[in-house]
């Protein structure tokens, strides 16, 4: 069973509190979700204002759907996120 996991980490520049951070993840997080079959958490920088870095996860029956499907997830993100995505990190773990 493969699994792909992907890191997005954000730069958030006119994030005013971390009222304002929670407020614009959850709705990058709710678009993501609705686009495609990825459980996605916020894994780091929960304390800082201007920063996040989100985990989005998937399983999958065979390794080239798994690479097709998390192609078209790191473009929506790159779409959804625009400029305040600065980096994507994709793995695969084949258990």
């Amino acid at each position: 069973m493969p699994i792909a996991y992907c890191t997005l980490e954000l730069y958030l520049p006119y994030s005013q509190s971390l009222k304002e951070k929670r407020m614009v993840l959850r709705k990058v997080q709710d678009r993501l979700r609705a686009r495609s079959n990825f459980s996605i958490a916020e894994m780091d920088y929960q304390d800082l204002w201007q920063r996040a870095k989100l985990a989005a996860v998937t399983v999958g029956s065979d390794n080239a759907v798994l690479e097709r499907v998390m192609q078209q997830f790191v473009k929506e993100a790159e779409n959804t996120l625009e400029d305040l995505l600065i980096d994507c990190q994709v793995s695969y773990i084949d258990i």
